[in-house]
Parts: C-alpha cells; structure tokens; sequence
C-alpha cells in the first residue's frame, strides 16, 4: 500500500491537494463515485474518483455528509475530476477533520484517463517503472525545438528523480551525449544503479541518446550549407578561366559575395613520413581540425572554407574594400585560430600563410596564390603554428600572380622533372644549387659562397644538373625561364 505523497509523484498525475494541510494516508485502490450514495459505498483505503452526478452536488451540503459516510468507511481520498468545481470551505473543512484528503486533477484530462493513472501508480514500482519510461519516450519523441537543458528538467519531473547534464562524468551514473570518446557533455542519473530504481539507467541511456542525436541533427544543418559552398570555392579556385563562368554562377546564385572582396589564408598539414593507418580517423580529425579553425575565426567576420590539394583554406569575403588594415587583423583572428586548433591537437604542426585582400573573381584567385606562398615559405623556415602575412614576407607579386596559373605550374614542373625525378633530398639541393648558380650570373665562386660548399663541388653539381635539362644556357629565354621555375618552386 503506497501512501499518498507517494502516489501523488507518479508521472502523468497532476493531482493538487484542496486546503491547508494533506494527511498522509496509504491507498489501496481506486474507485469511481457516479453519485454521491456511491461514495458512502466506497471500499476502505479507495481513492474515490467524483464523476458527473457527484460532482453537481459537490457545492451542496449534502457532499459534508457524503464526506462523514466516506470517513466512515475508512475513504482515503476524494478527487474532483473537474477542476472548476470548487468545494465549500464547510466541506473542505469537514474533510480534513475526517482525514480524508480532498484533491483537485489539475489537468482535467477526463474521468477514464484519471482513474488509469491512479491505478497504474498504486499497482506498485514495476508499473511505475514502466510508466516512467513510457513517458519519458514520448516525451523525446515530441522534442523538437525544445532546448537540452528543458528537455532534462522535464525529464527529471516525470521521473521524479535528480538528473543533470554536466561536462564532468561523477556523482552517478553517467551516459555520453554521443560517442564516448568525443562527448563532451553527460546526463549524470543519481542513484541510478539502486534496486528500487531500476528504470533509471534505461531513462538515462535514453535522454543521453536523444540529445546526441539532437546535436548531430544541429550540426548537420549547420555543416550542410558550409560543405555545399565549400565544394563549390574548392572546385571554382582549382578550375581553368574557361571553365570557371559557370562555377561563378553557381556562386553568386548560392549567394555569394564573389564579385567584392576576398582574402585566403592557407594552412598546410606536416605530412607523416607513412600514410595514417587508419584513414576513417585521419579523415574524422582533419573534417574536425577544419571546423575549429572555421569556428575560431567567424568572430572576425564572414568566413567560408574550402580545401586544396595539400591544403585548407579559410576563405574571408566582404561585398566592400575591408581596408589597409584587413591583413593585420586577419592575422591575429588567423592565429587566434591555430591556438585553439593546437591546443585540441597538441602534436599538430600547420604552416599557415595569408594573402591580401583582392576585388573580385580573379582578386580570390591572387589572393589563394598569396597565401599559398606565404605558406610555402614558412614550410621552408620551418615556422610552424605561426599565421604569416603575404605582405611581410617581400616576395614578388607579379611571380606569384604568374605562378597562380595553371600553365605555369605545367611549365614549371616540365622543366625542372628531371630533377625532380632524383627524388626527395637530390632534388631538393639540385634545384636550390641551380637557382643559386642562375641568380649569380653563372658565377659559379658566387654561387659556392650562397650555398656554403666549395667551388670545385658547386661545379661539379652544375655539369650533371645542366646534363640531365633539356635546356640551351645559350637562349636567354631558357635561362629567364629555368631562374623562373626555380624561384616558383620554392613558393610551394
């Protein structure tokens, strides 16, 4: 036999007591009260439920001596199904001194949904158990639009327990809101694993599952429009000029400021010297590491994302000239990023590198150039985790435009493959020898003193470079365009 204040906690009950104080009395059934002759006829420990007839004589006099023939066949509570009707203080007196507890169903959902409720909570805990998760689930079932911390609270009434989401798994029993090894947050159950609670961990796993899926729904409508934009800025700064119209419709369509200003930066990842044994989570952290980096700079300003080759680029646009000072504060919004993005991977090493701000189309092909270069350098530097500005590093604007081009990057990689065919560091000396011997005139003294080696040695690497290139050193336009190609190379 529950006692009252027990019953009166069950989910779905929305019972209120009627006066000043509520005796605590055990109930052992429910009963239903059509008239008020019925009530007289209730079983001891009943909850008498009042249906229409009864309830038309509550305001008379004759509902004070239904309450004396009730009190004295041991009635334990008496329910107004009808929340308008009001009892008068005569009988809500006479109640209390009868000990009888006089209640109100505040919901008003109906006599027959009333009395299921009432019986499902004194059938004792394991239908109260089942009730509580039944209602739990369509309480999640309905859940849209309902804000995390409201939909816990909720849940926590109709269970009448102490839920919590937290960001520190302790104190109870804890379930990930998502993957294990990613969650960030928990629904913490306390008490969870007693014996006389034994629902409480399946509402927990519930109420955890819900909110992950929540969260995964939220960041899938927000990732769409960015993944969408972001295959259509890779794909538009990879193309051709005589391909690239149909792309810039497409963009303006999707609302793109295309035609105003861009500014790039570029961030290039230290490759491993083998490939990532696990390429589902080598893929999984580079998706992540491009959101932080989204995510750290969209203070700043309006920022899209788009990928390259051996890249990420974090793409800022504006419809108007952001001014002088846009490079500047790009940085420090750029390096604020790469903090944070260290910070959630402490062993990454970005070599990170800006462009300017440039009008239009062809002003966000430059700018990508840009800072392709500026990350090149500071790859050769060895300055990682470090945003560089295109404009600090004095490089040449009119060779990286020339560079951008695809027929330049053909060119350049025709020329130089026989050295690149040497391969890793053959290559690498063969062509900072060649720029070195170039860029000195074909001195080949000159040339020792740059690169630190002996001038005997520097000719030597000079006849078995000069040996494996298609190239006449008598034409001056393959001279200008070997010291080219070298220079180029080393903006990659």
């Amino acid at each position: 036999m529950p006692p009252l204040s027990e019953v009166l906690r069950a989910p779905g009950l929305a019972l209120e007591p009627i006066g000043e104080q509520l005796p605590d009395v055990d109930v052992t059934c429910v009963a239903l009260a059509e008239d008020l002759e019925d009530l007289g006829r209730a079983p001891a420990g009943s909850a008498v439920v009042l249906g229409r007839g009864a309830h038309a004589a509550v305001g008379t006099y004759r509902f004070d001596v239904a309450l004396r023939a009730a009190a004295g066949r041991g009635v334990a509570a008496v329910v107004l199904s009808d929340p308008a009707v009001a009892p008068t203080t005569t009988s809500v007196a006479a109640a209390r001194r009868h000990g009888i507890a006089l209640l109100r169903d505040v919901n008003a959902g109906g006599i027959v949904p009333l009395l299921c409720e009432l019986d499902a909570a004194l059938r004792g805990p394991a239908e109260l158990a089942l009730r509580r998760a039944l209602l739990t689930v369509q309480r999640l079932a309905g859940r849209r639009g309902t804000a995390a911390a409201d939909l816990v609270a909720d849940v926590a009434r109709i269970t009448d327990s102490e839920i919590e989401l937290t960001d520190r798994p302790d104190g109870g029993q804890a379930f990930p809101v998502g993957l294990d090894d990613e969650a960030t947050e928990w629904v913490v159950v306390r008490a969870a694993t007693g014996a006389e609670r034994p629902e409480l961990p399946l509402i927990g796993r519930l109420l955890a599952d819900a909110l992950g899926l929540a969260h995964l729904a939220e960041r899938r409508a927000r990732d769409l429009p960015i993944r969408s934009r972001a295959e259509l800025l890779s794909e538009l700064l990879d193309s051709s000029a005589r391909g690239r119209s149909e792309l810039l419709g497409r963009a303006r369509a999707m609302g793109l400021p295309i035609d105003g200003w861009h500014l790039v930066a570029r961030f290039e990842l230290e490759e491993a010297d083998r490939p990532e044994p696990d390429e589902v989570a080598a893929f999984a952290a580079r998706e992540e590491l491009a959101r932080i980096l989204l995510d750290g700079v969209r203070s700043s300003g309006t920022w899209h994302f788009a990928r390259s080759e051996r890249g990420l680029l974090l793409i800022q646009m504006s419809r108007s000239d952001p001014g002088s000072t846009a490079a500047a504060d790009t940085v420090r919004a750029v390096q604020r990023a790469v903090d944070i993005a260290v910070a959630a991977f402490p062993r990454l090493e970005l070599y990170c590198g800006i462009g300017t701000a440039q009008g239009g189309p062809t002003g966000l092909i430059t700018s990508a150039a840009e800072a392709r270069a500026a990350a090149g350098a500071m790859r050769a530097r060895g300055r990682s985790n470090t945003a560089t500005a295109f404009d600090g590093l004095g490089l040449r604007r009119t060779l990286v435009e020339w560079y951008a081009s695809h027929t330049a990057r053909s060119a350049v990689d025709a020329v130089l493959a026989p050295l690149d065919r040497m391969g890793g560091a053959k290559a690498e000396a063969a062509i900072r020898t060649l720029r070195a011997y170039l860029d000195n005139h074909g001195s080949l003294s000159r040339a020792a003193d740059e690169l630190h080696l002996h001038r005997n040695s520097v000719a030597y690497r000079v006849d078995r470079i000069f040996a494996e290139l298609d190239v006449d050193l008598e034409n001056p336009d393959d001279w200008l365009l070997l010291q080219l190609a070298c220079r180029a190379r080393s903006l990659t």
